[in-house]
């Protein structure tokens, strides 16, 4: 039996420790797969033909759940709002492709927070903000990444003919690197295994794990973001599935089973207790068994996804006897605040008052004591709309979003005004009475009730739409000319258009789509550029040539078909600089049809914005497409 001098000891030592571990920062990981929702987890559908997510139930068994969280309706919206606490259409990001994911350099994101405050922080995943200068992560607060390019594995702007399986290249801190059963860190590896295993998630895990791994070792806290490229289309079959499920299926299991790697992970390395883990097990909404609409919808199913947030150190759950559920009208866009305010986080000190955070803090909720819960979030409002056009449209596909409290204080209604559309009138449902939003408040016998409320959630709108329209005339333009970036590649996926869509993934590439646009960029100095017009991508230069198919067969995207590609009958290209009224150069000139392409030089380039178009013709003049791929 131990002494009273020892058992005071004893205390005092704990009660150091515990000091010492609690006035260490706390470490912060959040994950956010692609294209998810409340079907595609067995925590919420249990029909036997869901997949199974065993990992990621146990997950939520023991966080505190957001149960009315919304995201943007689509990709790279959702990511800007995530990444700023402000809302898409204020970032200039409301499409994916049309350069208007590209998130605007004033903009503050979460890793430019955390890395003024003394964070590490590191990417792996999906970004979906812009590749180049100065939208990349490095130039946006992330000091590592490990990422995919564009919105999907097998996006033109991404390593051609790239899918989930091996052979797949990432780009690791910029440097490609091809996907291996042993650099993705499968457990029960041996060399000289004739089939391959790896799967991009993997990869993306097995990075995140080491990078966390390393940062424990220096004793330097992290922000590692973790937004998982699955299960965006194309569906690539894990060569490790259990038999019977298809594709997307499968995906999603191998993704719950490398969350299980990094729980494991966690406990076993001892961070567990001190990482703010939050998991939006969506970027945007998708069709499901529980709500209307779907995936670039304005109605639930289009922008409302589950959310777990797990902190043992801090309060937030860690246990299913301490779980629990957070019923408030919440947004991925108060993550960003509630970080800041949780953690004792100061904001950059050069933020300007045109991009404050429109998210607010979620601390008063997530803490146990209902009874300090900011009076606030019973009169919020949230907006949402899906744009995916090149310029903004009033009243496009928009919901307004309220809770009305009882006197007392519970929740009385969720309110959702819609608009579809300028054409269409609003609609107004209150979710928690019509979960499926069926009947039309505002066609009702008693519409007149319900007339208050409407006139406020518009209001609201008018408010809101004034303030995130401001600069919606201005381009995010990628920088040629610096040595940021040396060498920039203007994508056709970028490509601004009056109608119809740009050939934005490598089987339109290959399909030889005919289309054309031009892209908005700027010249960082005043100079000579020189423009490298191709059809095809340089990494495939050796076994292509501007008028050719391909050599190597790539998988269509839907049917994973092979194609070979179009062989285009290209003669002769043109190129047209411009800005505003003022033609900086106008060329063409005759093309071989066995080289890579054209190339111009252009001479005395001034700095500044430039519009830059290309075109491609056959013998006879005739237009077959701009360039697909232009290297500046």
């Amino acid at each position: 039996m131990k002494s009273a001098s020892c058992l005071l000891l004893d205390l005092a030592l704990a009660a150091m420790l515990a000091t010492t571990a609690h006035a260490q920062p706390a470490n912060v990981l959040i994950v956010m797969p692609d294209d998810l929702s409340y079907g595609d987890f067995s925590y919420y559908n249990h029909q036997p033909d869901a997949p199974r997510t065993p990992n990621i139930d146990q997950l939520g068994r023991e966080s505190v759940r957001l149960t009315d969280f919304h995201v943007a309706p689509t990709c790279s919206p959702s990511r800007s709002q995530l990444m700023t606490g402000r809302y898409d259409d204020a970032c200039g990001v409301w499409h994916t492709i049309m350069g208007r994911y590209f998130l605007r350099t004033n903009e503050v994101t979460m890793a430019d927070v955390f890395q003024a405050n003394g964070y590490r922080t590191a990417l792996f995943g999906k970004w979906h903000l812009g590749e180049s200068y100065p939208f990349h992560p490095k130039d946006r607060g992330f000091e590592y990444s490990v990422m995919i390019h564009g919105g999907g594995i097998d996006q033109e702007p991404d390593y051609w003919g790239n899918r989930n399986t091996v052979p797949c290249t990432l780009y690791d801190d910029d440097r490609p690197v091809v996907l291996t059963d042993a650099n993705a860190g499968l457990p029960g590896f041996r060399p000289g295994l004739e089939i391959p295993r790896a799967f991009s998630t993997d990869y993306f895990t097995t990075r995140a794990m080491d990078y966390m791994k390393s940062c424990q070792a220096k004793q330097e806290p992290f922000f590692v973001y973790l937004p998982y490229n699955v299960a965006h289309e194309p569906n690539d079959m894990p060569p490790h599935a259990r038999s019977g499920i298809d594709a997307h299926t499968a995906t999603i299991e191998n993704m719950d089973k490398n969350v299980g790697r990094l729980l494991k992970f966690l406990d076993t390395s001892g961070l567990a207790n001190n990482t703010l883990l939050v998991f939006v097990l969506g970027d945007n909404g998708m069709a499901n068994f529980m709500f209307r609409g779907t995936k670039a919808s304005e109605y639930e199913a289009g922008h409302r996804v589950p959310c777990f947030i797990r902190w043992p150190a801090g309060g937030y759950a860690g246990t299913p006897a301490n779980a629990r559920e957070v019923p408030q009208l919440t947004s991925e866009m108060d993550l960003l605040p509630t970080l800041m305010d949780v953690l004792g986080l100061q904001d950059v000190p050069n933020r300007s008052p045109q991009v404050a955070m429109d998210g607010r803090s979620l601390k008063t909720l997530l803490d146990t004591d209902p009874k300090n819960d900011d009076p606030a979030f019973g009169t919020r409002v949230v907006v949402v709309d899906n744009q995916r056009l090149d310029d903004l449209v009033k009243y496009k596909e928009a919901c307004v979003m309220r809770d009305e409290l009882e006197a007392t204080g519970p929740i009385a209604h969720k309110w959702r005004l819609i608009r579809p559309s300028a054409s269409q009138p609003w609609e107004l449902y209150d979710i928690r009475a019509d979960q499926w939003e069926r009947t039309n408040l505002l066609q009702q016998a008693n519409a007149g009730h319900f007339k208050q409320t409407s006139h406020l959630l518009e209001a609201a709108y008018e408010v809101w739409w004034r303030e995130v329209s401001a600069h919606a005339s201005e381009y995010s333009r990628p920088i040629a000319g610096s040595p940021a970036e040396p060498m920039l590649c203007l994508y056709s996926h970028d490509w601004h258009m009056e109608s119809g869509l740009p050939p934005w993934n490598q089987t339109m590439v290959a399909a030889g789509l005919n289309a054309n646009g031009f892209n908005a960029a700027a010249f960082a100095r005043a100079g000579d550029y020189t423009f490298d017009l191709r059809r095809w991508p340089r990494e495939i230069a050796n076994e292509t040539a501007v008028a050719s198919g391909l050599r190597v067969p790539i998988r269509v995207t839907k049917s994973n078909a092979l194609t070979y590609g179009q062989p285009l009958p290209i003669r002769s290209a043109r190129l047209r600089i411009w800005n505003g009224d003022q033609t900086y150069a106008d060329e063409k000139q005759s093309v071989d049809p066995d080289s890579d392409g054209a190339v111009f030089t252009i001479r005395s380039l001034p700095a500044g914005p430039g519009m830059v178009q290309t075109w491609f013709y056959d013998a006879a003049g005739k237009e077959l497409c701009g360039a697909y791929y232009v290297y500046v």
